[in-house]
C-alpha cells in the first residue's frame, strides 16, 4: 500500500522531531553528566527539561517521536558509559516517564490553552514538574536500591534526584517551550540584538557573583545581584529571552559549584552542601524568572487589549457621528425635491393670481400641487423613521408600476426642460411585492433623476431615459433606469454604493447609499453596470413574496 504525499510528509516530520530530540536529549544529558559530584548527587538535570519543554511545546501530535528520541537518546548515554542493559533499561523507563507524565498533566489541566507567559500556567507547569520528578526519583531509588543495592543512602539520594531534575526541568523547560512560541512569533530585530546584549550583561554580572568572596556574601545575596537584569528581561521582551537569562545562570552556578569556582564552589563546604546551595539558586532563580516573566507579560497583554479596546470605542464614537451626519443629509437630499416643487408652485399660484384677470383654476391646480408635495414631504419623514428606526413598520402590497408611473409623470416637466425622451416598458400583470411604497419611490426618483443630471453633459447625442419593469422569475421582478449620458468610470463602480461616495461635483454621496439601504431592507439587490461611455444602467430586483425579506 502505497503513502500519499501527505502521509509521507507526516512520517519524515515525525523522524525529524525524534531524531532532533535525541541528539538534543543526548548532548543535555552527557552535560549533566558533567554535573556528577558522585555517583548518585549531580547538580541538575538539563534533560529533564529537555523532554518536557519539547513535549509540552510540540503537543500530543509529536509525543511519540518525542518519547522514542528520549529512549534512544538515553540508551545511547547509558551504553557509552558501559552501563548493563538492566540498568539502562530502568534509565530509559524513568526518563521517558518522567516528561510523559508532565506534559499529561498539563495536556488534562491546560489543553490548548497552555501558554508560558501566563502566571497560572507556569505554577501548573511547576506542580506538574514537582510530580513527574517524585514519581520518576521514586522508580530509580526503588529500583537501584532494592534489586541492586548500590545506594548507600536512599533517602537523600531520592531527594537529590528529585531536586535535580526539578532544577533541570524548570530552568530548561520555559526556555524550550519559550523558543517554540517564539518561532512562531518572530521577534523583531531591535528586540533580538538588545536582548543577546542584555544576554551578555548577564553572564557577565553572574561570573561576578559566583567570585564574590564567601566570608562577604551568604547564599541569598548572590541570587538578588541578578534579579534586577532578569526583571529588566521579564518587563521588555518576551518570555523567552527571560527563560534564557534563567538558564545563563543556572547554568553558570552549577558549573563553578561543580569544578570549585568562586563562592558557590568554595571547598571549605561539604559537597551535601555545596549541592544544596547551588541547587536552591538555580530553584530560585529560574521560578522566579518564569513567574516575573509571565506577570509582565498579561500585563503587556492587558495594555494591548486596553488600547484595543479603546480604539474600538473611538471608532464606535466615530461612527456614529457618521450615522447622525448621513441621516441628517440624507433627509436634506431626500426633501431638497418637494421643497423646491412647494416653491416653484407657490410662485406659480402667486403670479396665476396677481394678474389684471386671476386664473383661479391654474392657481388652484398650483395650489393643489403645493398640497401633495407637502404630503410627499411628510411621507418622506415617516420613510425615514421606518429605514433608520429600531422598529420596522408593517409593509403593504405594492405595485411597482404605479410607482414608476407617478416618478415619471412628476418628472414630465423636467424632461421636458432637458430634451429627454422617455422610453417606459412597464411589464403587465406584475404581481405586488410588500415593503414601504414611500421607500421604493425614493429609489425610483433617485435613480431617475441621477439619469437626468448625468445626460445634461451630454450634447453630441439624443437624451434617451429607458425605464423598465419585468417578471425575472416566479419568485421576483426587475426595474432597470438606464440612461445614454457619459457613464460611470468602471473602476468606480465597486464602490459606488458606499456612503459619501459620489461622481457629482456637489453630490453628498448618500442617494445611491440610501437606496442600496432600501433595496436591501425590501430583500432585493441593486446594481450597476457602465462601459465609462455610453451611459449606465442600474437594476434592482426584488422579491414578490414578502414573507421571504
Amino acid at each position: 500500500m502505497r503513502l500519499s504525499r501527505d502521509g509521507l510528509a507526516a512520517w519524515m516530520r515525525s523522524i525529524g522531531i525524534a531524531a532532533g530530540i535525541a541528539v538534543a536529549y543526548f548532548l543535555a544529558a552527557e552535560l549533566s553528566n558533567s554535573f556528577l559530584i558522585t555517583p548518585e548527587t549531580v547538580i541538575f538535570w538539563p534533560a529533564a527539561g529537555v523532554s518536557s519543554g519539547a513535549l509540552i511545546a510540540l503537543g500530543p501530535a509529536a509525543r511519540w517521536p518525542v518519547l522514542i528520541g528520549v529512549m534512544v537518546a538515553t540508551a545511547a548515554a547509558n551504553l557509552l558509559r558501559h552501563m548493563g542493559v538492566v540498568p539502562t533499561a530502568v534509565w530509559v523507563a524513568g526518563n521517558t516517564a518522567e516528561p510523559l507524565i508532565i506534559a499529561l498533566l498539563m495536556q488534562h489541566y491546560f489543553g490548548a490553552h497552555f501558554k508560558i507567559d501566563r502566571l497560572y500556567c507556569v505554577l501548573g507547569l511547576f506542580a506538574a514538574a514537582v510530580a513527574g520528578t517524585i514519581v520518576a526519583s521514586t522508580w530509580w531509588t526503588f529500583a537501584y536500591y532494592w534489586p541492586f543495592a548500590s545506594l548507600k543512602g536512599p533517602a537523600a539520594t531520592w531527594l537529590h534526584w528529585i531536586i535535580s531534575d526539578l532544577a533541570g526541568v524548570v530552568s530548561v523547560a520555559p526556555l524550550v517551550i519559550a523558543i517554540a512560541a517564539a518561532l512562531r512569533r518572530h521577534p523583531s530585530r531591535r528586540e533580538i540584538i538588545t536582548s543577546i546584549a542584555a544576554l551578555t550583561v548577564l553572564a557577565a554580572i553572574t561570573v561576578v557573583t559566583v567570585s564574590l568572596p564567601l566570608e562577604l556574601w551568604n547564599t541569598v545575596v548572590p541570587a538578588a545581584l541578578v534579579f534586577p537584569v532578569l526583571l529588566w528581561f521579564a518587563a521588555r521582551w518576551q518570555p523567552a529571552f527571560s527563560a534564557a537569562g534563567a538558564f545563563i545562570v543556572s547554568m553558570t552556578v552549577a558549573l563553578t559549584a561543580i569544578y570549585g569556582f568562586g563562592h558557590f564552589g568554595d571547598s571549605s563546604l561539604s559537597i551535601a552542601a555545596r549541592v544544596l546551595q547551588a541547587e536552591a539558586i538555580i530553584l530560585v532563580v529560574s521560578f522566579g524568572t518564569a513567574i516575573l516573566a509571565a506577570l509582565f507579560a498579561e500585563r503587556r497583554e492587558n495594555e494591548q487589549r486596553l488600547a484595543r479596546s479603546n480604539m474600538l470605542l473611538e471608532r464606535e464614537r466615530q461612527n456614529k457621528l457618521m450615522n447622525v451626519q448621513a441621516v441628517i443629509a440624507a433627509l436634506a437630499h431626500e426633501m431638497r425635491q418637494p421643497l423646491g416643487a412647494i416653491t416653484m408652485k407657490a410662485g406659480a399660484a402667486q403670479l396665476w393670481l396677481e394678474r389684471t384677470l386671476p386664473d383661479q383654476t391654474k392657481a388652484r391646480a398650483a395650489l393643489d400641487e403645493i398640497t401633495n408635495e407637502s404630503l410627499r414631504a411628510s411621507e418622506v419623514f415617516n420613510s425615514f423613521r421606518a429605514l433608520f428606526g429600531k422598529v420596522d413598520q408593517a409593509r403593504q402590497a405594492v405595485d411597482v408600476n404605479d410607482i414608476v408611473l407617478s416618478v415619471t409623470q412628476s418628472l414630465q416637466e423636467q424632461l421636458n426642460n432637458d430634451g429627454v425622451v422617455l422610453q417606459r416598458e412597464l411589464a403587465a400583470e406584475l404581481p405586488p411585492i410588500a415593503g414601504h411604497s414611500e421607500q421604493l419611490r425614493e429609489v425610483v426618483l433617485n435613480l431617475t433623476t441621477n439619469a437626468l443630471e448625468a445626460m445634461r453633459s451630454s450634447t453630441n447625442r439624443s437624451r434617451v431615459l429607458r425605464v423598465r419593469t419585468q417578471r425575472r422569475n416566479p419568485d421576483s421582478i426587475s426595474v432597470e433606469i438606464q440612461d445614454n449620458g457619459p457613464g460611470i468610470d468602471p473602476t468606480k463602480l465597486a464602490g459606488i454604493f458606499g456612503a459619501f461616495v459620489t461622481t457629482k461635483p456637489h453630490g453628498t454621496g448618500l442617494g445611491l447609499a440610501i437606496c442600496h439601504m432600501i433595496v436591501e431592507r425590501h430583500g432585493g439587490q441593486l446594481t450597476a453596470v457602465s462601459d465609462g461611455t455610453s451611459g449606465a444602467l442600474f437594476r434592482f430586483i426584488l422579491p414578490v413574496d414578502g414573507a421571504k425579506t
